[in-house]
């Protein structure tokens, strides 16, 4: 079998965490593959991540330091991931990046069974998340399930209205956090080993890559399920 994604666990938990721009690019090959992403936290929510910080006990590092960091040191102790590298690259900005020769393996290590979100073959890969199977998600990234962010999650969301919701942020977060949540995107490319023969739900960008990019509030919310399939030669 061809090695090949990783469980977009990287772009995804920080999508949960606060409204934020996330770009993640997976390059997957025969013999091994490589995950790198970007993010970059709106001010605004920072200022939000702060009033967290009064509750917590106190700690050098920043809530989104912590979060970014502990992912980091979650890869680097699957035991399945190698050249793990983090690094704070602005104030409000970061970038991981890891390399893995078996998604099952590393999925498998970070949730410690089967999944049904992300599905690979010789030649393809799909992902389906919704919420009958979000819970897998929070086995493989516990942050998700950490109370302070948990509330804005589609559990505690689930049949809410778009309009519901961002009126539930303007009242718990002010008048910045409606927008804050409406311009923070999620955006994820992947080149294939070989040449792309279908795609579905994404948009194919090259002879051999892909992009798949959602907004922040369709992952909060799950109202839909999110997925896509892609094969190729």
């Amino acid at each position: 079998m061809k090695k090949l994604s990783t469980y977009l666990s990287a772009a995804l938990v920080l999508a949960c965490l606060c409204s934020c721009a996330v770009s993640e690019s997976l390059s997957l090959g025969k013999d091994s593959s490589c995950s790198g992403t970007d993010i970059t936290v709106y001010p605004f929510f920072i200022d939000v991540l702060n009033d967290f910080s009064e509750f917590l006990p106190q700690s050098d590092e920043t809530i989104m330091d912590a979060a970014v960091g502990g992912f980091s040191n979650n890869l680097a102790n699957s035991g399945e991931a190698f050249d793990v590298s983090y690094s704070k690259t602005g104030e409000n900005s970061y970038s991981i990046s890891f390399g893995f020769n078996s998604t099952e393996a590393l999925v498998s290590a970070l949730k410690g069974g089967s999944n049904s979100v992300l599905k690979e073959t010789d030649n393809s890969l799909s992902f389906h998340l919704d919420i009958g199977n979000y819970g897998e998600l929070k086995s493989i990234i516990p942050f998700l399930s950490d109370p302070n962010f948990e509330v804005y999650g589609p559990e505690y969301n689930q049949g809410m209205s778009e309009t519901d919701y961002l009126d539930m942020i303007y009242y718990l977060l002010g008048e910045e956090g409606p927008d804050a949540i409406r311009n923070s995107t999620i955006d994820i490319a992947i080149r294939t080993p070989g040449p792309v023969v279908t795609a579905e739900g994404v948009k194919k960008t090259g002879t051999d890559s892909v992009l798949y990019s959602f907004p922040l509030i369709d992952f909060l919310l799950l109202n839909e399920p999110m997925e896509f399939s892609i094969t190729w030669q």
